[in-house]
């Protein structure tokens, strides 16, 4: 195993999960307790996961590990609290942050440094590379900087968006859309122009986002702080779906057509959210299954109901439109809870850590799901079975 001595900061990759209302770090003489998880990182070819450790005001480390093997291959360690990591595209470098203002590249095997990246104003707290062209957005103050690592230089800034602080950057899956949160609200951007897209996510006053997450090139997902998700499509901002559901922690799986939750808990739910429109066999399946909604058996429309679940959240929009349009009240009503059933109830419960959970990352196959927390340990899941696979303890920010 390698140590590596970490010197500089970034931020935050795509399905990476910022800090949630009560996650502002250990409060002042508190006692001493496990390294709490900040990130969670794959490679692009799930070979390498990379985690982050340490609150702001506290010391910080880095660590990977080969996923096939469970080997730890370096740590690496700093004085102040590491808030995320990003991998580039190609996978031959990871940026990982260490609460200056500046970024360091890592060989993601070894650890060994490739470079710096910056100076920034403040701390940097957000990155995230562009899918398309391998610039590395950057968060510190109200700035968000695309750089060019191959010249070291700025090739374009995203002025004007937030006053202050850009703390999560997400980029859409083909690059076009950026989204950026800080503490004044979530912004979305149009990269090719520059541009903010004014419309783009609508927040009342009070209201907090969490959990910024492409589901889809135009698609967003995020939850808020009265436990609501909301589905929005750019750049129009419009909403496509809204509906109770777990909180501001969120990880999703395009090749499962899974999402992970939590809030504030030790526990993560999975759900079945597929995202995608329906098959002419699902199609067929759920016309059939709502016709037997008003059928004269209660025994029949009790069976259609538990097989509707099973149809899972392709059909959620023919039960949106049979809840609002259904030919009686009895297929009205077992068309909404349904639909309730299919977006709030989890597929599965992953229990195992001891403390809340923080960052999730979906592997690029979608096979595992790994969760880090406050306990000081990354867990490997099975996101279709629950089964947890593996307990990775994470190195402690002060090497004892």
């Amino acid at each position: 195993m390698t140590t590596t001595r970490l010197v500089t900061a970034c931020g935050l990759l795509a399905g990476l999960t910022a800090a949630l209302p009560g996650q502002d770090g250990p409060a002042a003489g508190a006692p001493l307790r496990p390294p709490s998880v900040r990130a969670l990182a794959y490679s692009p070819d799930g070979a390498v996961l990379v985690a982050t450790v340490g609150w702001s005001g506290e010391p910080g480390a880095a660590a990977a590990w080969d996923v096939t093997t469970r080997k730890q291959l370096w740590v690496g360690r700093g004085p102040a609290g590491h808030p995320a990591a990003a991998f580039a595209p190609d996978g031959k470098s990871v940026v990982v942050a260490d609460g200056t203002p500046t970024a360091v590249r890592l060989d993601p095997r070894t650890g060994k440094g490739l470079g710096k990246v910056g100076p920034h104003p403040k701390v940097v707290r957000a990155c995230a590379f562009h899918p398309g062209t391998g610039l590395l957005a950057t968060g510190s103050d109200g700035t968000i900087r695309l750089w060019d690592l191959a010249a070291g230089t700025v090739a374009r800034e995203f002025k004007g968006g937030h006053p202050a602080e850009v703390s999560a950057l997400v980029f859409s899956p083909d690059g076009r859309w950026l989204i950026s949160t800080g503490p004044d609200g979530t912004r979305g951007w149009d990269v090719a122009a520059g541009t903010e897209l004014k419309d783009a996510v609508k927040q009342d006053r009070g209201t907090a986002v969490y959990g910024p997450t492409f589901v889809a090139p135009d698609r967003v997902l995020f939850g808020d702080n009265s436990a609501t998700q909301h589905l929005l499509e750019l750049p129009s901002g419009q909403e496509l779906l809204r509906y109770k559901g777990w909180g501001g922690g969120i990880a999703y799986a395009p090749a499962l057509g899974v999402a992970a939750f939590h809030w504030h808990s030790p526990e993560v739910r999975v759900m079945d959210l597929a995202f995608r429109p329906p098959t002419a066999e699902e199609s067929a399946r759920v016309e059939k299954l709502l016709r037997e909604f008003d059928d004269d058996s209660y025994a029949v429309r009790v069976a259609a109901s538990k097989a509707m679940r099973g149809v899972g959240s392709a059909a959620e929009p023919a039960l949106r439109r049979a809840a609002a349009d259904g030919p009686s009240a009895e297929v009205r009503m077992r068309a909404r809870e349904a639909r309730k059933q299919i977006l709030e109830e989890p597929l599965r419960t992953l229990k195992g850590h001891t403390a809340r959970v923080g960052p999730m990352a979906f592997s690029p196959d979608g096979k595992v799901l790994a969760t880090g927390a406050d306990d000081g340990t990354v867990r490997l899941w099975d996101p279709l079975t629950g089964a947890e696979l593996a307990q990775l303890e994470v190195p402690t920010p002060t090497g004892r």
